[in-house]
């Protein structure tokens, strides 16, 4: 790859506000330490990654609040301002590729015209292209699995009430994705994290051919990825992530209502179910429950050092599942829902246990299985810290991600 080359990336946020985040600033990190000319632009919400960043100036406006949208409705359709502080910025480095990673709220789908004169990539972090709502959750309840907006029918979001089962917001997603819809042709590759995210892109007969689509997996960080894994633990279940309905944290708490109190759960990470899981817990006098908030890296690190396993529970389409390589780089197993793209990283049995999203029942009987077999836990646990040393390093990453963009660049996609 000639160092000369200019690569600019786009993501709505330049703090940690999750998984898209985290890849797209690492992506951005990864390129500049391998000598690439690489740039970041996104709007202005802090806290930044990376206060001192020179071109901070040149990020648009953040206009996501109910304020914002009560006095200009339009821009969350169509953020004209956005689009021109893009193309300011666009003209100032001339960049020969623009890899988007995402743009909600705010920068909508108006900044993509921008990139039509520019080979354009995009990773697909989550079902928002075939999905308005999303969660990939049919009226914010159960699992879409007959892909109700399939063929750009996006509609069925609004009959079925899909954003949080209120009307509002599901006819507010329901039109903005009839306007992306329109724009993706300014894309020129799409990279997914997971072959099933590909395969539901495919499906969902968008207007985007399976030649135009690549899975390159996520990866960790060269600071993650000296962690040194412990195999011991101080006999806790773990789950970390958004406290919302579709990660199906309430499954992992019906399954702990019935277990021994000696069996204890940390729960790590805020959200807008959080009031109502607490209470939960208070009712049912789950004393072996403990909630920790938000926590930094180093101390969720912590955290996942001294588990049993960790537990991804949720019951909507989780596109990679960055907890599950974090829980794998400590030496952790992970007890996972059988949805999405979570069998592909989680080997049943070898690298952790598979249960039926929303299957309670499995869910305890899996928690069971590592408790009173703690062997076990300890062997899956070294079977994933070898999966994670293998397939998930910012080597792979790296080199799958430089070839796609080389490809683009020629013209051979």
């Amino acid at each position: 790859m000639n160092k000369k080359l200019k690569i600019l990336i786009i993501n709505t946020y330049f703090y940690n506000d999750g998984g898209a985040e985290i890849i797209a600033y690492h992506t951005y990190r990864l390129l500049k330490e391998h000598g690439i000319d690489v740039y970041f632009w996104s709007s202005d919400k802090k806290p930044y990654f990376d206060d001192k960043y020179e071109y901070i100036p040149y990020f648009t406006r953040f206009n996501g609040t109910v304020k914002d949208y009560l006095l200009n409705p339009f821009e969350f359709y169509y953020n004209n301002k956005a689009k021109k502080d893009l193309q300011i910025f666009i003209d100032k480095i001339k960049p020969d590729l623009i890899h988007i990673h995402s743009f909600k709220t705010c920068l909508t789908s108006s900044i993509l015209e921008c990139c039509k004169d520019i080979p354009t990539i995009m990773t697909v972090h989550d079902p928002s292209l075939f999905c308005p709502a999303v969660t990939f959750m049919k009226n914010y309840k159960e699992y879409c699995k007959n892909q109700l907006c399939k063929g750009g029918k996006f509609y069925h979001c609004l009959l079925n009430r899909c954003s949080k089962g209120k009307f509002e917001p599901s006819l507010r997603l329901t039109i903005k994705s009839y306007i992306f819809n329109k724009n993706i042709k300014f894309i020129d590759k799409f990279l997914t994290p997971s072959d099933a995210m590909k395969n539901l892109i495919v499906n969902a007969d968008i207007g985007i051919s399976e030649d135009k689509i690549k899975t390159v997996n996520n990866f960790l960080s060269e600071e993650e990825l000296n962690s040194i894994p412990n195999y011991d633990n101080k006999g806790y279940f773990l789950y970390i992530g958004r406290l919302s309905k579709e990660k199906g944290v309430h499954y992992l708490l019906e399954a702990f209502k019935d277990l021994p109190k000696d069996i204890n759960l940390h729960i790590v990470g805020s959200g807008a179910r959080e009031k109502y899981l607490k209470e939960y817990t208070q009712k049912n006098n789950m004393t072996n429950v403990k909630f920790f908030g938000f926590l930094n890296h180093e101390e969720a690190r912590k955290q996942y050092k001294d588990c049993i396993a960790s537990i991804i529970p949720c019951n909507w389409f989780e596109t990679f599942g960055m907890t599950i390589i974090e829980s794998y780089i400590n030496g952790k197993p992970v007890i996972g829902s059988k949805i999405a793209a979570i069998p592909e990283i989680i080997e049943n049995n070898y690298t952790g246990i598979l249960f039926e999203p929303g299957n309670v029942k499995q869910l305890t009987d899996a928690i069971l299985t590592y408790w009173n077999n703690q062997q076990q836990a300890v062997e899956h646990g070294k079977n994933a810290y070898k999966k994670v040393m293998e397939k998930y390093t910012q080597e792979v990453y790296l080199k799958n991600l430089l070839e796609t963009y080389e490809g683009v660049l020629n013209n051979e996609f």
